[in-house]
């Protein structure tokens, strides 16, 4: 049994040690186009649930990641200068993504895996030695592309403009910060991934990026732009850039999971919305998934992975709902900074549909005892 992993992401590598602390004889190659110890990107996020399933399958990956996490349970929610502290039954963990794929890359050579670094994988014909072929190389999968007409690839470019950037300071608490400035509506997304770093992503609407300008501007232009707009935010920080490059959202969804002997998790299956901040969760659930469909299936191939799309399938496709709902609700953020910011922050805690009044109330209960407190003076206005 010969299988190939293509993409050394936190899908592929774990993964790749699953199989081989399952079966030592069988021969796993991870190819990785980037050089080692190199990310884009800064800290990601792995939530309470995500770290209990990955105590369960394999403790040493989730002990040694969760040395090196930072936790919290308190999300600021603002418009402008009004804020609401939301604080959260469970805590949310977060973690530099570099030092995720270090230690997931160091337990894979503990179990004699090696990561093949700048190794792009040029055709089909590179795989065809593989009985099976993992394609966990991101959004822009070469695998994917190789058989995309089996796979049957839908993008949807949404209209709102982005980019990541990191702060070297833990900004807390995490937040999301939408600000009425330049004639326009933006919101930064930032959290905290170690004691000194946090990931900051800004962003505006379609209509904003013309109407301030952004369109003739240069990414530096845009940054210096993002630092006045979020002073207050970087309580004086600079933005740290790292391919921090503006652009649209693609939405890439797959009809079908796997062809022939190649299959797909992670974002190269379904590319996950910054605004569910699911991605790496979503990702190294799919990579278990698939691990014990094939435990299930006893190395049977083409079982494997019927058996892989028939278990997962449900929880991915209500994933995809939820994602729609979030990005389509970022995308008019504009018409919902207009509510009283109660409203607002109930309606950003309910968008995907996922989280109704009585989840709400086990889910973020400070928040929920005042929302319900306040309903009546809301009715009396809105009637007045």
């Amino acid at each position: 049994m010969k299988i190939a992993i293509v993409g050394g992401g936190p899908a592929g590598l774990f993964f790749a040690r699953l199989v081989r602390r399952h079966d030592p004889s069988i021969e796993i190659d991870i190819f990785e186009q980037n050089p080692e110890n190199a990310t884009y990107g800064f800290g990601v996020t792995l939530a309470g649930p995500a770290r209990d399933r990955l105590r369960q399958a394999d403790a040493e990956v989730h002990d040694r990641l969760a040395e090196r996490m930072v936790f919290n349970h308190v999300q600021g929610i603002s418009i402008d200068d009004e804020r609401i502290l939301v604080r959260y039954a469970h805590s949310g963990g977060a973690i530099e993504r570099l030092q995720l794929l270090e230690v997931l890359e160091t337990l894979c050579r503990d179990v004699g895996l090696h990561v093949s670094h700048e190794n792009r994988i040029g055709s089909e014909a590179d795989l065809a030695a593989y009985d099976l072929v993992v394609g966990s190389d991101g959004a822009n999968s070469i695998v994917r592309e190789f058989w995309d007409p089996y796979f049957g690839t839908k993008s949807r470019v949404l209209g709102n403009r982005f980019a990541w950037y990191g702060v070297d300071k833990a900004l807390t608490p995490n937040a999301l910060a939408f600000r009425h400035a330049e004639g326009g509506v933006f919101v930064a997304h930032y959290y905290a991934y170690t004691e000194n770093k946090s990931t900051f992503v800004a962003e505006c609407d379609a209509r904003t990026w013309e109407d301030a300008g952004l369109d003739q501007m240069s990414d530096a232009e845009r940054k210096a732009l993002m630092e006045r707009i979020f002073e207050t935010e970087l309580e004086g920080e600079e933005l740290r850039e790292n391919k921090s490059v503006w652009r649209q959202f693609n939405a890439t969804t797959v009809d079908d999971w796997s062809h022939d002997r190649a299959v797909l998790i992670g974002d190269a299956l379904r590319v996950a919305h910054y605004s569910i901040g699911s991605g790496t969760r979503l990702a190294m659930d799919d990579a278990l998934a698939l691990f014990e469909a094939f435990v299930d299936q006893k190395q049977d191939i083409p079982a494997t992975l019927a058996a892989y799309v028939d278990t997962r399938r449900k929880t991915r496709d209500l994933f995809t709902s939820a994602t729609v709902k979030s990005f389509e609700w970022y995308e008019d953020m504009r018409a919902h900074m207009q509510s009283g910011l109660d409203d607002f922050v109930h309606g950003f805690l309910t968008r995907t549909g996922r989280v109704d009044d009585d989840r709400l109330k086990s889910y973020a209960p400070d928040f929920y005892e005042r929302y319900v407190a306040q309903r009546p003076a809301r009715r009396y206005v809105e009637a007045g």
